[in-house]
């Protein structure tokens, strides 16, 4: 699933795939010698081995939970590490690292009091070094496929784990096998083979925009703590309240008009379900290049399922593939007429006594308009009036609207509602 999402996002923005091994110069893993784990680097990634901590850019962020983090040395012509640390601590980041945790390799929440184990002379050995030892004890020669994937030129002619390790001038690789070490308190092993992390598709875009998107939210934060100060100092009256207004609504406005465009990305990024659809018209039959009142009857009846149902969110101008395409193919003159034929839509056939259960605004999305309507959830019944004697009952059904008649619509309006429909 996100996966699929990583795709969408890809598609929408116009980026390309990427992956963490395309972006790491060197993998560290923490060594208990060093009284911080690691070495401090320049443009380096801290990811955490189970998803309730943060990812880092920095020593100083991971504190004393090194044992619980790997070190990134990222590519500086591709990444910037504290972009990359920013993404994977939100919302689609801490998605892709959930995945990781089914895979084995980050783990949920769970107490996780110490990341060593006690070695058979009772000296203390980190758990993340034990692999490795053991296999330069055993003479073994395998390396997991992901170690590769970072550098493979490097370990040509290598045949053991103890020169490898010495080649990466201390740094520690992943070692596949069945002597995994154990956390302290659990008795699950560390997972060994971390080819699926390195190649689990993640998009940046260029360094040019991460250091431009780094610094916005540099000026977010600063605007942010300016606006709490000014909110307090309101009371004592200041001086050029009017102009200080008018700003703040430009500001405003261009805040709300990026969320809503970035919140419907992110909605046709989920895919249709019972409570999203999409429709790629309001009235024209892209088939037949004519107004249809089939294609306008679709966009009414998902509204009428939404109102019996639990209400959802109708978009129009997004093809069913989540395609963006605009209400450029309704070809109505402006933007003005097109809202007006849909308002005319909603009274004639709905009726206007619903009107606060449906709430429509124009959204620019990918330098197009898109039409969003939320539907809450009526208390009553509401029907369907295509023609003047007609009633069309629907509901939702999965990511479908489904028409219910006879019985059927008795017993679910007396279910839902406690009382025989009109």
């Amino acid at each position: 699933m996100v996966e699929k999402e990583v795709n969408t996002v890809c598609s929408q923005y116009g980026l390309r795939l990427t992956s963490l091994s395309e972006l790491t110069l060197k993998v560290n893993l923490p060594d208990a010698n060093l009284e911080r784990g690691f070495i401090e680097q320049e443009n380096s990634l801290y990811l955490p081995l189970h998803e309730n901590k943060q990812a880092a850019s920095s020593l100083s962020e991971v504190g004393m939970e090194f044992q619980a983090y790997i070190q990134f040395i990222l590519n500086p012509k591709r990444v910037d590490s504290k972009y990359l640390a920013d993404f994977f601590n939100n919302a689609l980041g801490l998605k892709i690292r959930k995945a990781w945790e089914t895979k084995g390799f980050i783990r949920g929440p769970e107490p996780r009091p110490d990341l060593y184990e006690l070695a058979p002379d009772s000296s203390r050995v980190s758990a993340l070094e034990a692999p490795a030892r053991r296999a330069a004890l055993s003479g073994e020669s395998r390396v997991s496929s992901a170690a590769r994937t970072i550098n493979e030129s490097r370990f040509a002619g290598r045949d053991s784990v103890e020169d490898m390790c010495i080649e990466l001038d201390g740094s520690i690789d992943f070692f596949p096998g069945s002597e995994a070490p154990i956390l302290a308190g659990n008795s699950q092993p560390l997972p060994t083979d971390i080819d699926f992390l390195m190649r689990s598709n993640l998009y940046l875009p260029d360094l040019q925009a991460q250091i431009k998107i780094l610094k916005i939210k540099g000026l977010t934060g600063e605007l942010i703590s300016q606006l709490t100060l000014f909110e307090h100092r309101l009371s004592t009256y200041p001086k050029g309240l009017a102009h200080i207004e008018e700003k703040l609504e430009l500001i405003r406005e261009a805040i709300k008009l990026a969320n809503d465009s970035d919140y419907i990305l992110e909605l046709i990024r989920r895919g249709e379900g019972k409570k999203l659809e999409f429709k790629s018209t309001l009235r024209m039959n892209l088939m037949s290049g004519k107004p249809d009142w089939s294609v306008e009857h679709a966009v009414l009846k998902t509204i009428i399922a939404y109102l019996n149902t639990d209400g959802g969110t109708l978009l129009v101008g997004v093809s069913n593939t989540g395609q963006v395409l605009g209400i450029e193919n309704d070809n109505f003159p402006n933007e003005d007429k097109f809202l007006l034929h849909f308002k005319q839509l909603l009274k004639q056939h709905i009726g206007l006594a619903y009107a606060s259960l449906i709430e429509y605004a124009l959204v620019p999305v990918n330098g197009k308009k898109i039409l969003k309507i939320g539907c809450q959830r009526s208390d009553e019944a509401v029907f369907l009036k295509p023609g003047k004697k007609e009633e069309e009952f629907y509901i939702r059904i999965g990511p479908s609207s489904e028409r219910l008649a006879g019985s059927d619509l008795l017993e679910y309006v007396n279910r839902q509602y406690g009382r025989k429909p009109n």
